[in-house]
């Protein structure tokens, strides 16, 4: 495979009909895309003024959020708000472990039909795990029902496709279609109901996410009504102040293909290194967990050869309120929208190594999802563009607030500019369609890759916000060369301790360096791009000066093709220390600088060991030059060669946002 880093309530109503019985429409939850997309940020969506209680059996759910159904939950039970309403789960992990990897005979499933499977695939409840995944919701008891009294409990019409309603019958759940009807004993018993989302929202403009549940009880004289509301809870990004739980590196001596056949593999065991550098790069890993005080195992992907972990997926979750204050999720892995270049096809257009995800880590309680648009299978736009749909080019702003509002999980950043130098539209519509982590979006035009990872990531840290943006400072770089140069050092190796022929300029100097236009030019353009970042996070996320960590790094102007659409554009010459891990416990893996000693010290590496102190964070250097970074044209470090699982103890829901 080619390596990517190259270039090339109250809610009743009665409705006291005799004999007959009017059904009202349900209130619309489609439209303009613009409008659609309103209804899920302001947190309202079109509801019905309160009337009394139906007399008989009413509908409840959880609409005050404490994991429980009781008479608490009635007051505005028929109109979702941000602050109180109910919710239901994307029920799209694997409990039992059922769904297919491979067809007959070990044959490669398309891409589409892999992701097609998951708990809410079919209908049935797939035991007490997948029971778990169901929103509770009761209809009460009504011990005075007359005989023949019967009701039907359905979903509207424009959220029926998009949510299943079970019903406890004779100790099992069951599924309860729109024309099955609950009977006079079991209404007089009340009944148990779960409810499942068969998905996220995707497009507002196909489903907003709400769902209407209507019970509609026949008298036989007089039919009454009564609704509730609930919304499915949104996709979630983890961010790098959750503890990592494991911390993955890619198998290169198996490949997708091979797991999705069947053959039994352990993650967890150790793998034979194969490519140059690979060894020190784990080893280094390693002992950055252990100096973190982390058990978290080093995992290994099968990718068959491709290095590029971080640009394979994204990990999230999604998640409702249980009793005692506590959250009920499933973990959810989004695969990267990234469409290859010469080598996606209409069965198979994603990257191959993310493949994986489905046999290795969607079971019990985690998911797998893909959003792309299958329009970009055969375009240029990856080719000459650049990666920027891979998940490399997406993180995480920490929990935070700004102007009035909260950000309890934090917010989605990513590169790109709203033109071809942007991810996949369909998967920004889908992450801009949560409506909790606003996605924030960044210009990485000037980067080869083009990823956001480059040149900034995140850390916990002592101070009122509670983390800092690690950034890249190439003027930071570039002085500490000319400092190192006066005091006569200019004579100096520019990359010390790496073989020259593994280098790109073998016997470049300090001098050299100072005086060679392609890292005079990078510095101007890296400087300008970041420059021009960070002030879209002061207006965006009001980052201040307190709240940045400027780290050195050295940037080079690259030599594009003749024709290459996009021009001055750079890459990490030395391996950039804010493309690194934060183990979310106070120690930070970066990769090892390689830059000129002074005093016995690397000085990249003393920097940006000074910087970080400050806020009470450490760095574990792992080696990766051989193993990532000097890899290709534009290479990568130990953010784009390793992926996270992170820990969910301890997050706040999602659902506490203030405005």
């Amino acid at each position: 495979m080619d390596d990517e880093n190259s270039l090339p309530t109250s809610g009743a109503r009665p409705v006291g009909r005799p004999r007959h019985r009017r059904r009202r429409p349900a209130a619309a939850s489609t439209g303009v895309l613009g409008a659609a997309l309103l209804m899920v940020m302001s947190g309202t969506f079109p509801g019905r003024p309160a009337h009394a209680a139906p007399l008989g059996p009413v509908i409840r759910a959880d609409t005050n959020r404490d994991g429980r159904v009781t008479a608490a939950d009635d007051p505005g039970k028929d109109i979702w708000t941000r602050g109180r309403g109910a919710l239901m789960l994307p029920n799209v992990d694997d409990d039992q472990r059922r769904c297919p990897t491979a067809g007959p005979a070990g044959a490669r499933l398309p891409d589409d039909r892999l992701a097609a499977c998951d708990d809410a695939a079919n209908s049935v409840v797939d035991g007490a795990a997948d029971l778990a995944d169901l929103a509770p919701v009761r209809i009460t008891a009504d011990p005075r029902a007359e005989a023949g009294t019967t009701a039907t409990v359905t979903a509207d019409p424009a959220s029926r496709d998009h949510v299943r309603i079970f019903a406890e019958r004779r100790g099992r759940m069951v599924l309860l279609g729109p024309g099955d009807r609950l009977t006079t004993g079991e209404l007089r018993r009340g009944v148990a109901l779960g409810v499942e989302a068969r998905d996220f929202v995707r497009d507002p403009e196909q489903w907003a996410g709400f769902t209407d549940l209507v019970l509609e009880v026949d008298r036989g004289d007089a039919t009454t009504e009564d609704r509730v509301r609930l919304r499915v809870a949104p996709l979630v990004f983890e961010h790098d102040l959750m503890p990592i739980r494991s911390l993955m590196t890619a198998d290169h001596t198996t490949g997708p293909v091979e797991v999705e056949r069947g053959r039994r593999y352990d993650p967890a065991a150790q793998s034979r290194p194969v490519q140059p550098g690979e060894a020190a790069f784990r080893r280094d890993l390693r002992r950055g967990l252990d100096r973190a005080g982390l058990p978290a195992p080093l995992y290994n992907y099968p990718t068959g050869g491709d290095v590029w972990m971080q640009d394979l997926f994204k990990t999230a979750y999604a998640s409702i309120p249980a009793p005692g204050g506590r959250e009920h999720r499933v973990t959810v892995v989004v695969r990267s929208a990234d469409v290859m270049p010469g080598t996606a096809t209409r069965e198979f257009p994603l990257r191959d190594a993310s493949r994986s995800a489905f046999p290795l880590l969607r079971g019990p309680g985690t998911g797998v999802i893909q959003q792309y648009d299958p329009r970009r299978v055969g375009s240029d736009d990856s080719q000459y563009y650049g990666s920027f749909s891979s998940t490399g080019n997406f993180g995480t702003l920490p929990p935070h607030s700004w102007r009035g509002r909260h950000y309890p999980v934090g917010r989605v950043v990513y590169g790109g500019t709203g033109g071809p130098e942007s991810p996949d539209p369909s998967f920004l519509r889908m992450l801009a369609a949560q409506g909790y982590q606003r996605p924030v979006a960044v210009d990485t035009s000037w980067l080869g890759v083009g990823h956001i990872d480059e040149f900034l990531s995140f850390v916990p840290a002592r101070n009122a916000r509670g983390w800092v943006a690690v950034v890249a400072d190439p003027v930071l770089g570039r002085n500490l060369l000319s400092d190192l140069a006066k005091r006569g050092g200019g004579g100096r190796t520019l990359v010390r301790g790496v073989a020259a022929k593994d280098t790109e300029d073998p016997g470049l100097t300090v001098a050299d360096a100072l005086r060679k236009p392609s890292l005079t030019r990078g510095t101007e353009i890296a400087e300008r791009g970041i420059d021009a970042a960070l002030r879209t996070l002061r207006d965006q996320a009001g980052l201040t000066d307190r709240d940045i960590v400027r780290v050195p790094a050295l940037f080079n102007r690259l030599d594009v093709p003749a024709g290459y659409p996009r021009r001055d554009l750079v890459a990490n010459y030395l391996p950039g220390a804010a493309n690194g891990v934060s183990t979310g416990t106070g120690v930070y893996l970066a990769p090892r600088q390689h830059a000129p000693e002074a005093g016995g010290r690397d000085v990249f590496e003393r920097a940006a060991e000074q910087a970080l102190s400050r806020t009470g964070t450490r760095i574990s250097w792992v080696e990766d030059w051989a193993y990532s970074h000097h890899r290709g044209t534009v290479g990568g470090e130990v953010h784009c060669a390793t992926n996270a699982l992170r820990s969910l103890t301890g997050t706040r829901p999602w659902w506490t946002e203030r405005d």
